[in-house]
């Protein structure tokens, strides 16, 4: 009977744990998906830009030569939405489209003024991320960094489900 609540004990230790890290996962997810944040960001950034446009920036930022369908997907928006933000973006001169191969596909990439953007904007979320990390040892840091390294590769690694 001590085993047996041993094993049970081990089992919900292990589903109580799965739970806490999806938990942490949610609320670190909640936090950068907060507009509020992307309001904040772009005034430290002195960037005038409506913060729905900050989630394109960035991805195609990170992803050069995005399509329009993929940037809907990752960012969670219909297809529609963003062909429209996009086109506002373009106009603007945030974005540039890439020259089409095939027609049906519609890629973007940042413009020189987008790029600046973006810099501008790295800068500002580094320098938030370490006032919110101050208390943080230079080891806890690089801990932190090496998990959300390996946590990344593992959600995101060859062999995943992605759309």
């Amino acid at each position: 009977m001590v085993q047996y609540a041993h094993i049970l004990a081990w089992f919900w230790y292990n589903d109580n744990m799965d739970n806490e890290i999806f938990e942490a996962l949610f609320e670190i997810v909640t936090f950068f998906n907060q507009p509020q944040q992307d309001r904040r960001l772009l005034k430290q950034s002195n960037i005038s830009l409506e913060p729905a446009a900050l989630p394109i920036i960035v991805r195609v930022g990170r992803q050069p030569g995005i399509s329009i369908g993929e940037l809907a997907n990752q960012i969670g928006r219909n297809h529609s939405s963003i062909s429209r933000q996009v086109d506002k973006l373009v106009t603007a001169g945030w974005l540039v489209e890439v020259e089409r191969r095939d027609q049906r596909i519609r890629q973007v990439t940042l413009s020189p003024q987008g790029q600046r953007a973006l810099l501008q904007i790295k800068i500002a979320r580094e320098a938030a991320l370490r006032d919110k990390l101050q208390d943080y040892s230079n080891a806890d840091k690089v801990a932190l960094l090496q998990v959300l390294q390996q946590l990344a590769t593992t959600l995101t690694g060859p062999g995943e489900y992605r759309e």
